[in-house]
């Protein structure tokens, strides 16, 4: 009896001396980190090493990158689906507003009230140029859209968007239609019938992808001698050989505009996830964004693209016209879906 009254006391005293150096010493809770959703390839490594290394550097508040295909259908899930840990995400600018128009992405804190803006809840992000890459050990000289669609005298399978956005578009270029004149012709029953025609011509040559990471794969596995990609992932794969393999087609490029959201029904978070924001959209990091994904240095295009003989510099990007696909993209994309379904 004595000896457990003892042993009762001894714990006694130690309980009470743990309590007093927890009081004296407490324990540093880290916060969470900010989870960000970011598209697959080359764009990711670029974000971690532009944005999200320097801001852990100088914050000390951890940021977590995870790889998300960019749809709304994967944002609305049900309950419990890994989506609820984002705090931010990075989005094509067609799914920032359809998400801030259907109330998915948590309006700007400034305009909470002016929900009716679309604009108020995206703040605008880094833009991907996509161009004709080709495997110059298979192709030599520069291919055009034209070239694209001849497979009677350039044999092999050519890498196309899942996605009537950009595809239609190539389509038509390949048939002469000239670039400030594509959405005018899309505007159209006739122009759109003219796009898919075209695409029934390639049809049976055409590996589809669906992420730029796909794309890219496609060129460097072989699997087509052509390929649309982004331009940031041809040049990381020339910088990664002593002798750079794909060429890419300065003119036209298509441009594709990213806009960082907060989901609106994030569970944590949100506080962060706007400095956070605010810190990406920042001039100095969002120029530095923009130098890493042209490829250029000063201004300079670098030496690792290989544009072909006597066209050293790319031309100004043809933009998405996000105007055009947000009026037309429900019925187009059900069109196109069809096509594929029955081909």
């Amino acid at each position: 009896m004595a000896l457990r009254c003892l042993l009762s006391a001894v714990l006694a005293v130690a309980a009470g001396l743990a309590s007093l150096r927890a009081e004296a010493h407490p324990v540093r809770v880290r916060p969470p980190a900010i989870v960000v959703g970011v598209p697959p390839g080359t764009l990711s490594t670029v974000l971690n090493d532009v944005l999200w290394r320097p801001f852990i550097r100088n914050t000390h508040q951890r940021v977590t990158a995870v790889i998300w295909d960019g749809t709304l259908s994967t944002l609305r899930q049900k309950p419990g689906a890994a989506r609820h840990n984002w705090s931010l995400l990075l989005v094509e600018d067609e799914v920032a507003q359809a998400g801030c128009r259907d109330g998915v992405f948590l309006a700007s804190e400034a305009v909470a009230s002016a929900a009716q803006d679309s604009t108020a809840c995206y703040s605008a992000g880094p833009s991907l140029d996509f161009a004709l890459a080709w495997d110059t050990s298979r192709f030599h000289g520069t291919p055009n859209w034209a070239d694209f669609w001849d497979v009677a005298r350039h044999p092999g399978k050519r890498g196309l968007r899942a996605d009537p956005r950009s595809t239609l578009e190539v389509a038509l270029l390949s048939d002469g239609v000239p670039p400030d004149a594509v959405y005018r012709v899309l505007s159209t029953p006739e122009g759109l019938d003219h796009a898919f025609r075209r695409l029934n011509q390639l049809r049976p040559y055409i590996v589809w992808w669906t992420t730029s990471t796909e794309a890219i794969r496609i060129l460097t596995t072989g699997a087509a001698l052509m390929g649309m990609a982004a331009t940031v992932d041809v040049l990381a794969t020339n910088a990664a050989s002593p002798n750079p393999g794909f060429g890419l087609l300065p003119s036209p490029l298509f441009r594709v505009n990213y806009d960082w959201v907060i989901p609106s029904d994030t569970a944590r978070g949100i506080a962060a996830a706007r400095g956070l924001r605010t810190w990406a959209t920042a001039p100095e990091q969002k120029n530095a964004l923009t130098l890493r994904l042209s490829g250029t240095q000063d201004g300079e295009m670098a030496q690792i693209i290989r544009t072909g003989p006597g066209i050293p510099h790319f031309l100004p990007p043809l933009p998405l016209n996000n105007a055009f696909w947000h009026d037309h993209l429900p019925a187009i994309e059900e069109r196109f879906r069809q096509w594929m379904s029955e081909h």
